[in-house]
């Protein structure tokens, strides 16, 4: 499979640009849960480029109707995102592998345009 680059920079610049705005072209989650995830999906996307059209487990929006649980669920941004990188041990992710993919990492490893989640452990 072949890895594409991802651009940071792309993704602090549209976080930039739509952090206090509304992009139309997205459904404003705010009165289904918060619209935080649907925006770090948005900026993802921004640096990326690349949807993942698995049903159920993939990571896309094409639609208020037409997403996956991972566009705008924080639970299922995570999941996707882990597992859809190579290092699952199977070497190919959720769908193949295609869209973004991730790696935990410590605060020594973050760079621009990465995602921070936090939480409780299990």
């Amino acid at each position: 499979m072949r890895s594409i680059g991802y651009n940071r920079e792309a993704v602090l610049a549209y976080a930039r640009a739509w952090a206090f705005a509304r992009n139309p072209q997205y459904y404003n989650f705010d009165r289904l849960g918060g619209d935080c995830t649907n925006f770090a999906s948005q900026c993802l996307f921004r640096g990326c480029g690349v949807m993942n059209f698995t049903p159920t487990f993939g990571w896309f929006y094409r639609s208020l109707t037409d997403r996956a649980p991972a566009w705008t669920g924080v639970e299922y941004f995570y999941n996707f995102l882990i597992g859809n990188g190579l290092e699952t041990g199977t070497g190919v992710g959720i769908g193949g592998g295609a869209g973004p993919f991730a790696v935990e990492t410590d605060i020594a490893g973050l760079e621009i345009g990465d995602f921070i989640q936090l939480g409780r452990l299990t």
